[in-house]
């Protein structure tokens, strides 16, 4: 009856197939390479339908056709899929139907239940912190390719969205405290997936749910895989606590092993380890080299392994003695008696042996010195016992520290005294003790301070050493439009332009840096050249405003940039959608934690250059036509619009830059990264918008603890990892490559970090943030 229900298309058609049974249907899984290691188990089959029962019932996973001959096979590699084309040879009982090619093979799945699970689960490969999981692509096409039209007529058509993949920890060596392991959702498309920052020799139920969607785009499952895995096993940790030693003999030490515990899988078995130790020679230690006695006394290693103790039951994982040198045998081991040595002294290491699934690691603990000085409860012990010699020593004892620590107090008020009498008579003095020329203060803490003025003449002089690294261009490349300003800063005008196309090239528009060098005062001297300077240190990046060089006429000295108007808080702002929207932006979660990773890895290629940006914010970066970001490193923002209303950058600064504007450093630019990052969150929305934009009070209100609030729609680790880049102390904010890897991670599942999907129950989850707040009135 299974076998009619089947073959139901070809070879029963006049029996009726009741769709409401779960009986399976075979499924057409593609055209491979042919493998030769099948040509030995090839029956004859003239139909797939012949050869999928044939492997069926031997349990084998897929069915292999090449012309009349069939074979069974339980793994397929992905890397050999060839285009279905060559799979042109005909059946030969069903000519509708294809049995391979030229060097190709024809392979059909033995089971396929009706809903959409992932087909064939399975562990593709497995390391100690990861996992690849790997199943075969549904396609209800392939089923009508197989012959099964009529078996899924009743079936409504199904398409798979997403997968959800979920894992969730059964057993662990670890006694470290377990956190839930992530979900993750990857496209329809994906037969394989990685699942990472898992724990060594740790077993896991990990289930993979098919979710399809409706007409209406609502989500829900429709089948499902799971299976069991575990990792590895890893190199044990922590290392074990040093062997205490006991007592000494002329060829024996006693020593106490203290409980041992692995993390990394299960503690099989314990290694003894003698080392004669020369203080006068340099010993490496190779454990390639570490064997038993006698075979280090042949190779004249000098150090064996004495014992091999068992570990596998509960009752050896306890505080135990062990004799070093009895003379008995351990396991394959020989436990020699020590040899007494002038110029060498024994130390004993422990090595510990974790084996699971035939795969063993091995982690070698090497003693110190400190395993000859007493313990603090050997001193507990030997010290202070019954009898006049403990009495006398505990008196001795008293009396030293009483007499320290009575020289130290006179010394304390000797020193008060003096320096009290010093004050006394520096008030007494006309004589001023402050040097009258100012000083330039360098802290050793990684900030940077004021740029030293520089003279006229070595103005120049520099200046003509970074133009002679730039690139010129000939100024009859330029199209200048002088009315159209962009900008305006210390060092000039920014006005558009177009770069006219040289030999190989072709024509682009360019933002002009018009330099007025004879209006720079020597402050802003020093600062134009510090700017040209870091310009110079870089190389083209895809995230940075091209450079495309210089030129200079007779009056002006022009600096030409790629030239981008649209900048991020821009885009970011017109990308709002109003309220009857099912969305709060056009935007997609993905495309906004991409623009996050891509400013990070920008400014991570600054700090490797060692450039320190100063002025990071959503108006310094630019949105091109293909949605991807420009960094701006050089000169004034652009004007907001043309009004020429001002900036206020105060609103992205660090708190040790508002207190400080020499305070600048690479840990001052993760703080304005976060505060972008944040703004791409709340498509806008201005940072502190209700506190006032003033230096003060905005300090103050750090200091206590206010942070950019959290939009309902960011979750918890993407937040966590901003409210990381935000703390107070410089030193204790990540790195942008901390920021970009935790980015990166949360890029596998956009949906888990943000969503921007706008509740049916209520009006509007936009921030109440306007997006304009640090914009301060045109001035008159």
């Amino acid at each position: 009856m299974w076998f009619c229900l089947l073959l139901a298309s070809t070879m029963c058609p006049g029996m009726a197939l009741n769709v409401e049974e779960e009986e399976p249907v075979y499924f057409y899984v593609g055209c491979y390479t042919a493998r030769t290691d099948l040509l030995k188990e090839s029956v004859y089959a003239k139909t797939p339908q012949t050869c999928i029962e044939i492997c069926e019932h031997q349990g084998n996973r897929y069915a292999v056709l090449a012309a009349e001959k069939c074979f069974c096979a339980n793994q397929l590699e992905a890397e050999e899929r060839q285009d279905e084309q060559l799979c042109n040879t005909r059946c030969l009982a069903n000519k509708a139907q294809y049995c391979g090619g030229i060097g190709v093979h024809s392979y059909y799945s033995t089971t396929l239940l009706r809903q959409p699970a992932p087909h064939h689960l399975r562990v593709a490969n497995s390391s100690e912190n990861s996992l690849t999981l790997a199943w075969d692509a549904y396609d209800q096409q392939k089923l009508l390719l197989a012959g099964g039209a009529e078996a899924m007529a009743g079936l409504p058509a199904q398409r798979i969205a997403n997968f959800l993949i979920q894992s969730q920890m059964l057993h662990t060596y670890s006694a470290l405290p377990a956190f839930p392991q992530p979900e993750f959702l990857v496209q329809s498309t994906e037969t394989q997936f990685e699942i990472t920052d898992l724990h060594p020799a740790t077993q896991y139920n990990i289930s993979v749910r098919a979710m399809c969607a409706d007409q209406r785009g609502i989500q829900s499952e429709c089948g499902q895989a799971t299976l069991m895995a575990t990792t590895k096993v890893g190199v044990p940790s922590p290392p074990p606590s040093q062997p205490k030693i006991l007592s000494r003999s002329e060829h024996t030490i006693t020593i106490e092993l203290a409980p041992i515990r692995n993390d990394n899988g299960p503690v099989s078995k314990l290694l003894v380890i003698v080392e004669y130790v020369n203080d006068a020679l340099q010993q490496p230690f190779d454990e390639h080299l570490l064997n038993n006695w006698q075979q280090a006394q042949l190779d004249g290693v000098p150090y064996y392994i004495a014992a091999q103790l068992d570990y596998d039951r509960p009752e050896d994982n306890r505080t135990r003695h062990f004799v070093v040198g009895d003379d008995k045998r351990y396991g394959p081991y020989r436990n020699a008696p020590l040899e007494q040595q002038e110029s060498a002294h024994v130390h004993i290491g422990l090595g510990v042996v974790s084996t699971l699934d035939g795969e063993t690691k091995t982690l070698y603990s090497r003693s110190s010195h400190n395993q000859h000085s007493s313990s603090l409860d050997d001193f507990s012990y030997a010290t202070f016992e019954k009898g006049q010699s403990s009495v006398v020593a505990l008196a001795v004892t008293c009396v030293v520290f009483g007499s320290c620590l009575l020289l130290s107090l006179i010394t304390y008020f000797y020193l008060r005294y003096k320096t009290c009498r010093t004050r006394g008579l520096r008030g007494r003095n006309g004589h001023e003790m402050t040097l009258q020329t100012p000083i330039i203060e360098r802290e050793n803490n990684g900030y940077l301070v004021e740029d030293e003025p520089v003279s006229v003449e070595n103005f120049k002089q520099q200046l003509e050493q970074l133009v002679d690294g730039f690139e010129r261009l000939p100024r009859n490349s330029l199209r200048l439009n002088v009315n159209d300003v962009i900008g305006d800063g210390r060092y000039g005008e920014v006005i558009t332009g177009h770069l006219l196309a040289s030999a190989g090239q072709t024509s682009k528009d360019c933002a002009l840096h018009v330099l007025s060098l004879d209006d720079l005062n020597g402050p802003t001297q020093a600062q134009l050249l510090r700017e040209m300077r870091q310009l110079a240190s870089l190389r083209r990046q895809e995230q940075i405003l091209d450079f495309y060089g210089i030129t200079a006429s007779p009056d002006w000295f022009y600096m030409v940039f790629e030239l981008q108007q649209i900048s991020l808080k821009r885009r970011l702002i017109e990308s709002r959608q109003p309220s009857p929207s099912m969305r709060l932006t056009i935007l997609s979660e993905q495309l906004v934690l991409q623009w996050i990773y891509e400013l990070a890895s920008a400014m991570s290629y600054l700090a490797s250059c060692q450039v320190v940006h100063r002025q990071l914010c959503s108006h310094s970066v630019y949105v091109t036509s293909e949605s991807r970001l420009k960094l701006s490193v050089f000169g004034p923002l652009h004007f907001i619009n043309s009004n020429r209303q001002q900036l206020d950058q105060s609103r992205w600064l660090a708190p040790e830059v508002l207190r400080n504007s020499h305070h600048h450093s690479s840990k001052s630019d993760v703080w304005a990264l976060a505060c972008v990052a944040w703004e791409c969150c709340a498509l806008g929305g201005t940072p502190y918008a209700n506190v006032v934009a003033n230096g003060q009070q905005l300090l103050e209100a750090l200091r206590a603890g206010v942070r950019p609030a959290q939009p309902a729609y960011v979750y918890g680790d993407l937040y966590q990892l901003l409210l990381n880049c935000w703390q107070l102390e410089p030193s204790e904010r990540i790195s942008f490559e901390d920021v970009a890897f935790g980015v990166r991670q949360l890029m596998t599942s956009p949906r888990h970090a943000l969503a921007f999907d706008r509740p049916m129950n209520a009006l509007d989850t936009l921030p109440l943030y306007l997006p304009m707040l640090e914009i301060a009135p045109p001035t008159g």
